[in-house]
């Protein structure tokens, strides 16, 4: 399965990537833009999130590479909620050096596009932190609405976190 947009492909993860992952999330800019991931992991752990198939982790993942060159600057997710199988939420991190160029925008598209036309859901989540305004800027330019701003989450090490709850999708003009 691969999606393209004018500059992206997004392709499945595999245990190729691993390096590219662990690049990835060795990068103290990525990583305080995230709940889930916040410092280095290890080339194991990369290994692992490349492998890991939906059925074990919840998350179809994916590595967003260039078009013109085949290399990888992001990765991507959508969950599937378990207990609302028509909503699903997308997740993505890109390295900094294309940060500010647009591949933000195309990459969340194909993950709404994967989650809409493949997983057939109606309505796609995502969660920016409250001091990442420039993912804000990407779900914004894509349509989502900010349903809750300010609300509480913990990230992985268990330190609470200001959000913003955004939504795509039949219930986006309710407030």
């Amino acid at each position: 399965m691969v999606l393209r947009s004018d500059h992206l492909e997004l392709r499945r993860l595999d245990g190729a990537d691993a390096k590219f992952v662990e690049s990835l999330y060795a990068s103290s800019q990525v990583t305080r833009t995230l709940l889930r991931i916040q410092g280095p992991i290890s080339l194991e752990e990369a290994h692992d999130f490349c492998r890991s198939r939906p059925a074990a982790c919840g998350d179809d993942r994916f590595g967003a590479a260039l078009r013109t060159s085949g290399d990888l600057i992001a990765v991507g997710s959508v969950r599937r909620h378990s207990d609302q199988p028509s909503v699903a939420a997308i997740g993505y991190s890109v390295l900094p050096a294309f940060w500010g160029q647009g591949f933000g925008t195309e990459l969340a598209a194909l993950l709404v596009e994967f989650a809409t036309g493949t997983l057939g859901v109606s309505e796609v989540r995502a969660t920016t932190l409250d001091g990442n305004p420039a993912s804000a800027r990407v779900l914004e330019k894509l349509g989502f609405t900010a349903l809750e701003v300010g609300a509480s989450e913990m990230d992985s090490r268990g330190d609470e976190r200001r959000v913003t709850r955004w939504l795509l999708g039949r219930c986006a003009r309710r407030r």
